[in-house]
């Protein structure tokens, strides 16, 4: 009984780890050439933090961490990996994005803290059904507390970075079977 009681309590303890490596589909971000070009000119570098990947049309994907459902009720798409921006020897780093569509935002964690990171524009999204559920093209533009930290990490003048640039277009792809 003793052992049962065990092998139980070793499955429930590593449950939650195994569940936290298993995805359900991934958010592409085609990148603006607007603010590639704005993010080149002021020497910053964004590059995809593991297991989030750059796909050989130069998008980048993160990897859906919840199920449908619990989607559905957290009211939260998660993901996991993320982007670093570099310039000179600072590094951010923008992990782990919520999609929080009643919020209209996206956040990330900054330095362990959840940060709003862009508004988010529904207009133009349009909504698939198959073996996935596909939602967008959704317009993703900087916050002003995104733009303002970006601006204080790189000893940039306040503005550098203006709030409200189209960061780009991000489309959501859950598998549903």
């Amino acid at each position: 009984m003793r052992t049962l009681f065990a092998t139980l309590a070793a499955f429930l303890l590593l449950a939650p780890a195994a569940a936290q490596a298993r995805t359900y589909g991934a958010t592409t971000l085609t990148l603006d050439p607007g603010a590639v070009a704005a993010l080149t000119s002021l020497g910053v570098t964004p590059a995809p933090i593991a297991p989030a990947t750059a796909t050989s049309s130069g998008e980048l994907s993160f990897p859906i961490t919840n199920k449908p459902f619990a989607a559905l009720l957290s009211g939260t798409i998660r993901h996991s990996g993320g982007i670093s921006l570099t310039a000179g020897g600072v590094t951010v780093k923008l992990e782990n994005f919520y999609i929080d569509p009643l919020r209209r935002q996206l956040t990330a964690l900054v330095g362990g803290a959840r940060v709003p990171i862009l508004a988010l524009d529904f207009s133009r999204t349009r909504i698939g059904f198959g073996s996935t559920l596909k939602v967008g093209p959704v317009g993703g533009a900087l916050t002003a507390v995104a733009a303002g930290a970006l601006d204080g990490a790189f000893g940039l003048p306040a503005g550098t970075v203006p709030p409200g640039l189209k960061l780009g277009d991000a489309t959501v792809r859950y598998r549903l079977f």
